[in-house]
């Protein structure tokens, strides 16, 4: 009499885990989504980011199915019900608009526009397989902008590693941080214009 009672408890017990396991699991999604558009905004890519999917939650047949068994499923149900939605929606948007990411951004932005992207476009510096940027040949650059290349990379990575480390400060996982700066990485190298150069994870450098 007391067997199903203990399963269930048991079952109960391993979902909970389940979700407290989900609610500390980086969240990569949210963090690709959060990489596309501070990139895109940094490097004026006119592409937008994938919108969020537009099929309804195939959980919401979920209940009407497991109502509709009857008997000793109904409890199970029930608690499924109860355990199931907080843990689907473990995986919210991350944060990325408080004051802190905001003005980092801007001064990126201001970077970029002022400096890197002649020098990007030059072939003197590119994007790193790091989530940085670094010197590629300092001879692409001409004469007048050889005097500030090092200065606006050692800016630039400032910048970044500024951004990496309040984005995970800011969704409260300050270890996040080299996980937020490899999904970064990625995508400045994948919203690269053509021509522009980037170093693989091998230390190659390579054209768009």
């Amino acid at each position: 009499m007391h067997k199903p009672l203990t399963l269930l408890a048991a079952t109960c017990l391993t979902l909970l885990a389940g979700c407290v396991t989900i609610n500390v699991y980086f969240p990569a999604a949210a963090a690709e989504k959060a990489a596309q558009q501070i990139v895109g905004n940094v490097l004026g890519s006119a592409t937008s980011s994938a919108p969020a999917s537009s099929n309804p939650a195939p959980a919401s047949s979920a209940p009407s199915n497991a109502s509709s068994s009857g008997g000793g499923g109904s409890l199970g149900a029930a608690v499924l019900d109860f355990i199931i939605p907080p843990a689907a929606a473990a995986e919210p948007n991350m944060e990325i608009s408080t004051p802190e990411i905001q003005a980092i951004e801007a001064r990126m932005k201001a970077n970029f526009e002022q400096n890197l992207e002649p020098l990007l476009k030059a072939g003197v510096i590119g994007f790193t397989a790091d989530g940085n940027v670094a010197v590629r040949d300092l001879n692409a650059a001409s004469l007048p902008q050889r005097a500030g290349v090092s200065q606006a990379v050692a800016s630039a990575n400032r910048e970044r590693a500024d951004l990496y480390a309040a984005i995970a400060s800011a969704n409260g996982h300050p270890e996040w941080e080299p996980k937020i700066r490899a999904v970064f990485a990625q995508t400045w190298i994948q919203k690269a214009r053509p021509g522009w150069y980037y170093r693989d994870s091998s230390g190659a450098w390579q054209r768009k």
